[in-house]
């Protein structure tokens, strides 16, 4: 009888243990509570375009089987070991994918994105800007890091980058986004000057040069 009550926290460590690896195997998310640092954005100016050079949205350039499962292992260039192509520019990041396509890419699983071009800040003052998204997201505004939630992920709020605008134009930006498994979104919210509330960028802030 000792031999056999002896055994069994044996097998519930290696019934843990499995199972452990077996969640792992299939790509569970492993969510936590995260405490996001704000990011303050200060010291950018407008970019020298011509408005009328400008076209509607950002550019988008895919890569696909991108099972990595944090966003800061996409390429840096679009040559990549990974299939790649460019898309049509996206027009709004504001998105709950659910299981459905990832934009334009073909698929739902296994996307990276990288979008770039310009938003357009109408008015000086003080912004507060936040990401939902699912799995990461990264933005870059006038080459300064403002968003970063770059880990697999469910739905999820990213840490509030406070952007101060001193002069009302278009700004530069870069965003880096992927999708892994399952359920997806992605939306890009700000507060603009004398607003409480956030609410998702408009289409007409979006655009990018031919």
């Amino acid at each position: 009888m000792k031999k056999i009550s002896a055994i069994w926290p044996i097998f519930f460590t290696s019934l843990a243990s499995f199972l452990l690896f077996a969640a792992y195997a299939v790509g569970a998310d492993w969510d936590k509570p995260v405490v996001f640092q704000p990011i303050d954005v200060t010291g950018i100016v407008p970019a020298e375009v011509a408005e009328k050079d400008l076209r509607p949205g950002l550019t988008s350039w895919y890569y696909l089987e991108f099972f990595q499962r944090d966003l800061q292992e996409l390429p840096k260039s679009d040559r990549s070991r990974y299939p790649t192509f460019p898309g049509k520019p996206v027009l709004q990041l504001n998105h709950q994918f659910d299981e459905h396509n990832i934009f334009d890419s073909g698929t739902n699983r296994g996307v990276g994105i990288r979008m770039k071009g310009y938003i357009q800040f109408q008015e000086a003052g003080y912004y507060e800007m936040q990401a939902l998204s699912n799995d990461g997201f990264i933005l870059y505004l006038s080459g300064k890091l403002a968003i970063n939630d770059p880990e697999q992920h469910s739905d999820r709020l990213s840490n509030i980058a406070y952007v101060t605008i001193e002069s009302p134009g278009w700004y530069q930006v870069v965003t880096e986004y992927f999708q892994r498994k399952g359920t997806a979104a992605l939306k890009l919210m700000w507060k603009t000057p004398g607003s409480t509330d956030f609410v998702p960028l408009p289409q007409s802030a979006y655009a990018h040069l031919p």
